[in-house]
């Protein structure tokens, strides 16, 4: 943003040229019209005239075949074929030929998503030609969608028929083979339902049923009778095997066998009843009456009485069970067993005869229910196939009189009554952003390619040195010498509040700073005025000042405080004597109070000679004793001797102009004072100006003057302007730097 607002004349042009173009455009397009049209489509059902869930389905598949069909060379030529010549505008020039495809771009046909209608949309240059063409390729669509259903419904149903009598002979044949099969079968095959079942197949897997049952027994009976044999011989107890035969032989008749009688086990039960009874009887007198209570002890005589009939009874019970065991259930046992077993097996071998007989009439009336079961299946395969035809010819003859595909318009078309493009809205929208694109492509090119530093911050991350103050461009005084000074001439205007801000960030630098040299990337960047000023700074704050115009190729601190003549730094740099004599008769004393001056003297053929001599370093030396702060004025960086005087002070102090030093040029001098191990104290941003793009650096701050740098003049010429006049006419600033917040 802040690109563009420095650079807002190439947008301003950008958004010009674009809306220009665009009203060029909008001026001379044709106009075109646009209309449209709806058609429903419907897939009827069989049986009603309602859309059915698998109708609407189907016809939502088929939107794709039906949107194309507009587009189809059949109806787009039937469609031209209907147009009255006043409708052929768009065909113009065209050859005959060409009608369709012209036709063909500029319809558009789509259908709406989940619901069975097209939308069909023509654009041409007349109105009244695009509503009539709209309305003949309805009549052209809805003509040929007729003519293919109906026709294909026809054909369909030809085939229908002829199928449908085919299978109604099959059927009819079908019918006698199964009847004269059945009459075949007779008696032995029983209908239930509609299914055939053979009377002897079941009765034969009735008695194999029955027969497997049999043959569980027998082996059940031979195995019981084995095992009371083995207990016969071992001597084993055998009442086990009397409980185990009392499910076999009945429980009455073996307790009869055993001599027990039924009735036996029934009194047992009375009176273990009674015995019960007694008891509860017994603890409900204990509770109302005493121990010789009358009833009482006949209570307790019943319950003697029947515990010693129960205790001799089961005694008798098991000396009669242990004298049959002993002398007659043996015998009884196995001959109950034997009987047994060979009842089982009798039943067993009956079974067997009658399953033998009946799987012999089961087999050899198999083929016969085979062939019947075969006849069944094909004749409901026909009557199926029969019933299908039906429901296709059913449904062939509700489409054959009402097309099957049902299509309803459901919006005409109409003249329209404006165009549709160029529509000014979007041609405007278009050509703002156009504009705006374009203009930002060319700011951001033009930023990109800019090699100058755009705010303090990216001097200061860039170059890794301190930004000390930032110096607005000043205008001339007019005066001559120490009066041409803002500081001096005009010491309580804002301007001059930056070469304050300098002098205080010099006076509290870290390790303190006697001797400066101030120095320049390029010439014309204003280093003298920025000097001369603040050595005005510190003179007013009570310092000694000594300013040194070091700058003996091209000087500009001579000519600015009007020093010109013969004395000054060359002379003390040739001259033999002392340091201190040449020194004190060279310099210029009280040029304004506490500020000497030591001017630049006749310009040398020699400079870096006389700048590399001893003599330079004593002369430092003595002006540390002498002042409390040393100023030199030194030749820009690009020259080499800013490096010798560099070396011998405390630090340089390097003065950009952001707008004119490009970015490279300024990154090379403080490496190349890195590289020499000069001490770089910070950077002063001279010749800013508020008037010009103020909102894209944000500060307003500057001064300078500018002038070019030569060489090559001969000894005794005439000193050149210096290079802080005022910048030529027409030169422009390139850049504004931004004050930190």
């Amino acid at each position: 943003m802040r690109a563009v607002r420095y650079r807002k004349g190439v947008m301003i042009t950008a958004l010009a040229v674009s809306c220009l173009l665009g009203g060029l455009y909008y001026v001379t397009t044709p106009r075109i019209y646009q209309s449209r049209a709806s058609l429903l489509v419907l897939q009827m059902g069989s049986d009603t005239w309602t859309v059915g869930m698998s109708g609407e389905r189907m016809a939502q598949d088929l939107m794709p075949t039906y949107q194309n069909m507009f587009t189809s060379e059949e109806v787009l030529e039937s469609a031209i074929e209907q147009l009255g010549p006043e409708a052929r505008v768009d065909f113009q020039g065209a050859p005959r030929n060409a009608w369709g495809k012209i036709l063909k771009d500029n319809l558009s046909v789509s259908s709406v998503r989940k619901a069975n209608i097209l939308n069909i949309v023509y654009r041409s240059k007349d109105p009244h030609a695009a509503a009539a063409i709209v309305d003949s390729l309805l009549s052209a669509y809805l003509a040929f969608m007729e003519k293919l259903h109906k026709s294909t419904a026809g054909e369909i149903l030809e085939v229908l028929t002829h199928d449908k009598s085919s299978l109604e002979g099959q059927i009819r044949a079908k019918e006698n083979e199964l009847l004269e099969a059945r009459s075949h079968a007779g008696e032995l095959v029983i209908r239930e339902g509609d299914q055939g079942v053979n009377v002897v197949v079941k009765r034969a897997i009735l008695l194999n049923d029955a027969l497997a049952t049999a043959h569980e027994k027998r082996l059940e009976a031979q195995s019981q009778l084995a095992a009371i044999e083995a207990a016969v011989r071992n001597g084993a107890d055998l009442q086990q095997y009397v409980i185990s035969m009392v499910d076999t032989v009945g429980r009455e008749v073996l307790l009869q066998r055993l001599g027990l009688s039924s009735t036996d086990v029934h009194t047992i039960s009375r009176m273990n009843q009674q015995l019960l009874e007694g008891q509860a009887e017994l603890q409900s007198l204990l509770q109302l009456y005493g121990p010789a209570h009358r009833k009482v002890r006949e209570t307790e005589e019943k319950i003697r009485v029947a515990r010693e009939y129960l205790h001799t009874r089961r005694e008798a019970e098991m000396a009669q069970l242990q004298r049959i065991s002993q002398n007659e259930l043996a015998p009884m046992l196995l001959q109950m067993a034997q009987q047994q077993l060979q009842q089982a097996g009798e039943h067993e071998r009956a079974l067997s005869i009658s399953y033998e007989q009946e799987k012999v009439r089961a087999i050899e009336l198999d083929r016969g229910m085979a062939e019947l079961n075969l006849l069944e299946r094909d004749l409901n395969r026909l009557r199926g196939f029969y019933d299908v035809v039906l429901e296709r010819m059913k449904d062939i003859d509700f489409g054959e009189e009402n097309g099957m595909l049902r299509t309803s318009i459901l919006s005409h078309p109409e003249v329209p009554l404006g165009p549709v493009w160029p529509r000014m809205f979007v041609v405007g929208l278009f050509c703002v952003m156009v504009g705006v694109a374009g203009g930002l492509g060319v700011v951001y090119v033009q930023d990109f390619l800019d090699d100058h530093f755009r705010s303090p911050e990216e001097v200061q991350t860039q170059l890794g040195i301190s930004v000390l103050a930032m110096v607005r461009k000043l205008d001339p005084l007019g005066g001559t010498g120490i009066e041409a000074l803002h500081v001096h001439a005009r010491p309580n205007a804002a301007e001059v509040e930056a070469f304050r801000t300098l002098y205080t960030a010099l006076s509290f630098s870290e390790g303190g700073v006697q001797s400066v040299v101030i120095t320049s990337v390029e010439p014309g960047d204003g280093k003298t005025t920025v000097m001369a000023n603040l050595a005005t700074a510190f003179a007013q704050s009570g310092k000694r000042t000594l300013l040194i115009d070091a700058d003996m190729r091209r000087p500009g601190l001579t000519p600015l405080l009007d020093l010109r003549g013969q004395q000054g730094l060359t002379a003390v740099l040739r001259g033999q004597t002392p340091i201190e004599q040449s020194a004190a008769a060279n310099v210029h004393v009280s040029v304004v109070e506490n500020l000497d001056v030591l001017p630049s003297g006749p310009r040398p053929a020699n400079p870096a000679e006389l700048l590399a001599s001893h003599r330079l370093s004593e002369l430092l030396s003595w002006a540390e004793t002498r002042y409390d702060q040393v100023l030199i004025d030194g030749p820009p960086a690009m020259v080499s001797d800013s490096a010798v005087i560099g070396r011998l002070a405390d630090g340089v102090l390097l003065v950009v102009r952001p707008e004119k030093n490009r970015r490279r040029m300024i990154t090379r001098t403080t490496e190349s004072f890195s590289v020499l191990g000069i001490k770089m104290l910070g950077i002063v941003l001279n010749h800013l100006t508020p008037e010009k793009n103020r909102d894209y650096y944000g500060y307003g701050y500057g001064y300078g003057y500018g002038y070019g740098y030569g060489y090559g003049y001969a000894p005794g010429e005439d000193s050149p302007t210096p290079d802080d006049t005022p910048e030529t006419p027409g030169r422009k600033p390139k850049r504004i730097i931004q004050r930190a917040a």
